[in-house]
């Protein structure tokens, strides 16, 4: 069963509501040397963002950190971080 993904209006309200946490997550993960340190970097964003945030906007999170990491030219990491299962209980 696949997570449902937000429409257009929570994308836009969350793009601007996690501008800072989208920001800063983007450059940690980008900074990562290889896969090991990025799956640590994206594990690390995604963490930061629920002990900041909660849990409950988390998939959205991190549907929108994707897509700036796309935007960003980074595809491969995009896909990275759309591979990883959030921990978090809602």
């Amino acid at each position: 069963m696949g997570r449902k993904k937000p429409g257009g209006a929570a994308m836009a309200a969350g793009r601007t509501l996690y501008m800072v946490e989208l920001a800063r997550g983007c450059s940690h993960i980008r900074s990562a040397l290889d896969r090991s340190t990025l799956a640590n970097a994206i594990v690390d964003v995604l963490d930061e963002f629920v002990r900041l945030k909660g849990d409950s906007e988390l998939s959205l999170f991190q549907q929108l950190l994707a897509e700036e990491l796309r935007r960003r030219g980074s595809e491969d990491v995009a896909l990275a971080v759309e591979d990883v299962k959030p921990t978090a209980k809602n």
